[in-house]
């Protein structure tokens, strides 16, 4: 038995020699792939950081690209603005020549049907004096002859 024993020794002995060289083993797998992983995540992070200096870069030429465009934008609308401004003044003293000239216009008819109201109203008071200076001197006139006959007789 004792060389049983010896044989039990000697195979727990290989199994345990197996069991911790199998622990290194998989010690030395898991480093060599922590180190693929490291270096994956070196090379991925160089790229992230090379895809953020471009985007950064890029971000200042959008940046600048949309203040010129705005910019632009700002002076079309600016001539636009005042384009549009000369026309309307345009238009606005067009419309205020017109109605000036409109309204002088109603206001010479005006005044003029006016002036033909009120000279025939003189017309017609100067024609009721004119008719009862005539009556008065006819009057007067016979007057004047009675009283010369009168003076005479």
């Amino acid at each position: 038995m004792s060389e049983e024993k010896g044989n039990i020794i000697e195979k727990a002995s290989t199994v345990a020699k197996d069991v911790l060289m199998a622990n290194l083993g998989l010690a030395g797998k898991a480093f060599e792939q922590g180190q693929e992983l490291l270096k994956d995540t070196e090379t991925k992070f160089k790229a992230t950081e090379a895809k953020y200096k471009d985007l950064y870069a890029k971000r200042n030429e959008i940046f600048e690209g949309l203040v010129s465009r705005g910019e632009k934008v700002q002076s079309d609308a600016i001539a636009k603005f005042e384009a549009r401004k000369e026309e309307v003044v345009s238009k606005i003293k067009e419309s205020k020549e017109e109605v000036t000239a409109k309204l002088e216009s109603v206001k010479s008819e005006k005044v003029e049907a006016r002036i033909k109201e009120l000279r025939g109203s003189l017309e017609s008071n100067f024609e009721k004096i004119k008719s009862k200076v005539s009556r008065k001197a006819e009057e007067a006139k016979d007057a004047a002859e009675d009283l010369s006959e009168a003076v005479a007789s």
